[in-house]
């Protein structure tokens, strides 16, 4: 007799455990969703501004450059 009663109450802490942690996930998927729309809602009301950057293409046939930014990593190690 005391046997099942210790397992009825297993039982029903393990329900109620799940029942937490899944209405915990379900709160949280919806407070995702409802964050989520409020910042598209922000970007189009005020965009942000990209700057774009310039950048600088490599020469290949100075080659002399490429070993001074290579002989200046390995002396910073």
């Amino acid at each position: 007799m005391l046997n099942s009663e210790i397992l009825m109450q297993g039982l029903t802490i393990m329900l109620v455990g799940m029942g937490v942690v899944f209405s915990f996930l379900v709160i949280l998927v919806f407070a995702t969703m409802l964050v989520s729309s409020v910042v598209k809602w922000l970007n189009k009301v005020c965009p942000v501004q990209n700057e774009e950057t310039k950048k600088i293409k490599a020469k290949s046939s100075d080659d002399s450059e490429i070993a001074l930014a290579i002989a200046a990593a390995f002396a910073k190690n």
